[in-house]
This record gives C-alpha cells, sequence and structure tokens, in this order.
C-alpha cells in the first residue's frame, strides 16, 4: 500500500464523526421502514452491528490522527488497513440489509434499499475519497450485490435500474477521483505557499553566505533580549568581531577564497557559542554576537578562546594555505548602555582601538 498524504487522512479523520453520525441516522431510518417486516432480534442485531462499527471508526479515526502527529508511519499504515477493513464490515452490513428486505418485505421494498445504498455511496465521495484506495473498495463492495439484487428480480423496471447503474458507477468514479485530485492539490498549493513564505522569511533573516542572522534581523532580536535582560536584571555583553586584512585575501586570493573564508570561519565560530547567543553578519567581514547571561569579564574569555581558534586555523583552498587572525571589540550592559545601538556603538569603537593597537586582539 503507498503512503497517503498525512493531510488528506486529516481530512478523514475530521470528516468520520459527521459519516458516522448520517450512517447511524440512515440505519435509523431502514429500522423504522422495516420493523413491521423483520423480526425485531434480526433488525436489533444489525442495528447494534452498526452502532459498533461507528464506535470502531470513532476509535480508528483517534488512533490515525496520534499516529500522523506522532509522524509514525507503520502506525499510520496500520490503521489505513483497519480503515479499509471497516468498509469492508459496513459494505457487508448493508448487503445483509437488502437480504433482510428479500426475505422479509415485499416489492418494491428492495428499491427502497438500492436508494438508501446509491444515497450512502454518493456520500461516501465526499467524505471517504482522501482515502482513493478505500473508497474504490467500498463503492464496488457496495454495488456489486445491489446489481445482483435488481438482475435476480429481473423486471422491466429493475433491468432498467441495472442499466442506470452501470452508467452511475464511472460517473461516481470519477467524481471520487475529482475530490481527490482537488483535495490533493489544494494541499500542494498550500504547502508551496507555506515554502514560499517561509522562503521569503530566510531571505528576511538570514545571512545569504553564511547562514547567520543578518544585520537587520540581529537587531531587532537583540533588542527584545536586552529588554528582557533589563526586566530580569542579568548580564549581557557584545562582541564586534572584524577579519584582520580581509582585502588582501580578496585582492590576492580572489573573491571566492574570500567568501569560503567567511563560510568556514563562521562554522569555526559557532563551535564555541551557546544556544543563546545571537550570532550575526554585520557587514562585509564584520560580525557580532550578543552573549545572554554574560559578564564583560566572562565575555573578555569567550573573547580571547574565539581569537586563538582562528589565529590557530589554517583555511585550505585551492591548494592554498591561508591563515587569517581577527580583532574584537566588547561592550556590556551597565547604565550608560541600555540598548543595543548602545551596545554596538562601544564594541565597535573598542573594535578601532584593537585594530590601532596591532589587531589580533581583544579590546574591552
Amino acid at each position: 500500500m503507498t503512503a497517503t498524504h498525512p493531510k488528506l487522512v486529516e481530512i478523514l479523520v475530521d470528516q468520520t464523526p459527521r459519516a458516522m453520525i448520517a450512517m447511524l441516522i440512515v440505519s435509523s431510518a431502514y429500522i423504522w421502514i422495516f420493523y413491521r417486516f423483520a423480526p425485531f432480534y434480526i433488525l436489533f442485531t444489525w442495528f447494534s452491528l452498526q452502532i459498533l462499527l461507528a464506535l470502531y471508526r470513532f476509535h480508528n479515526a483517534k488512533n490515525f490522527k496520534k499516529s500522523i502527529e506522532n509522524n509514525d508511519p507503520e502506525k499510520t499504515k496500520q490503521n489505513e488497513v483497519a480503515f479499509i477493513l471497516s468498509n469492508i464490515f459496513q459494505a457487508t452490513m448493508w448487503t445483509a440489509s437488502s437480504v433482510i428486505a428479500i426475505i422479509y418485505a415485499p416489492q418494491p421494498f428492495e428499491l427502497v434499499i438500492f436508494v438508501m445504498v446509491i444515497g450512502i455511496i454518493t456520500a461516501a465521495a465526499l467524505s471517504m475519497s482522501s482515502l482513493y484506495k478505500a473508497y474504490l473498495v467500498f463503492f464496488f463492495l457496495m454495488i456489486t450485490p445491489q446489481v445482483i439484487v435488481l438482475i435476480y428480480y429481473g423486471d422491466h423496471q429493475h433491468i432498467s435500474l441495472v442499466v442506470l447503474t452501470i452508467i452511475y458507477i464511472p460517473a461516481t468514479i470519477l467524481l471520487s477521483k475529482a475530490i481527490y485530485n482537488s483535495r490533493l492539490s489544494n494541499i500542494e498549493a498550500h504547502y508551496d505557499l507555506e515554502s514560499s513564505i517561509d522562503e521569503l522569511h530566510r531571505l528576511s533573516t538570514i545571512d545569504n553566505l553564511t547562514n547567520i542572522y543578518n544585520r537587520r534581523y540581529f537587531f531587532k532580536v537583540s533588542e527584545a533580549a536586552i529588554e528582557t535582560a533589563l526586566a530580569e536584571k542579568h548580564d549581557v555583553s557584545l562582541l564586534m568581531i572584524d577579519i584582520d586584512y580581509f582585502k588582501k585575501i580578496n585582492d590576492n586570493y580572489g573573491h571566492l577564497t574570500g567568501d569560503f573564508i567567511l563560510t568556514n570561519l563562521v562554522k569555526e565560530i559557532q563551535k564555541s557559542m551557546r544556544s543563546s547567543d545571537i550570532f550575526a553578519r554585520i557587514g562585509g567581514e564584520e560580525f557580532t554576537i550578543l552573549l545572554n547571561n554574560t559578564s564583560i569579564y566572562s565575555a573578555e574569555n569567550i573573547a580571547d578562546k574565539i581569537r586563538k581558534i582562528i589565529e590557530n586555523k589554517t583555511f585550505y583552498y585551492n591548494n592554498d594555505q591561508i591563515n587569517v587572525t581577527i580583532s574584537i571589540g566588547l561592550s556590556a550592559l551597565n547604565s550608560e548602555n541600555r540598548s543595543i545601538e548602545d551596545l554596538y556603538q562601544r564594541a565597535d569603537k573598542q573594535l578601532y582601538i584593537a585594530k590601532i593597537n596591532g589587531r589580533n586582539r581583544v579590546s574591552s
């Protein structure tokens, strides 16, 4: 059995309560029509089995939904098989209803059953088409006994209904297939739209080259982090990082090499970061890290650790061995620096000091 799209199963699960209530209403109508003809214990047994079927379908729908939420393909497949088996049982029950009508009720009550079954099959095209193969099994198990019954009676009106049924079969199958395709197309369109929205969000927040936050999103996120820090009175520090003599790398080795250095330098720095730290590319070769719950003294140790990692790292690109260093400026949240703009400006000044003092150093 091929995998069924989870969204199609969700549609089926959502429609199960309505489908089962409708089935019990039709079953009640069947009891009301035939209680004068068939023995009470037969009708009672038949209706009780219909109730048990409805209860099981509710249970099956609940398990279906749970297996989807847990992303459990094996359980989902098992529930799909159980759903088909319950449809086989349901079709068998309606075949039994036809047999009861033939045995106990006079003509033309067999036509009443025929109308009921056609109505059930048509309604099921809406509620069951999400599992198209399951619907086809249900469809033929329901319609075949009715055709046999009509042929059994053999009157002109019965044979006429057989002819109409032959026309009805492909029309209903095409209808159910159209419903299935429409639902699947809507789901795919919805996923495409979500993917487009996610991509737009990614483009608006992530630097395309290094896959860390961009400048705009860094300031937005950091502003919220600092507001929290001020309210909860905990430390925040900021690192401004600049690659020393990066222009020479581009001039000597080319911009592709420069891009390689940027992306791999970011990967090296990320190895020393915590999940709570906010890392972004601010400009060409400039980066910044907001360190939550970090004093200026701890930030100095972190900055120097990062500086040493890059200093001791050799980057290899197209048989070239390239060594780079970085300069880092620090600032911390205090009575004078109370916003991300304050922290950024102070760290940028310290970065400038690190540069004029010889580069490859930390300044706070």
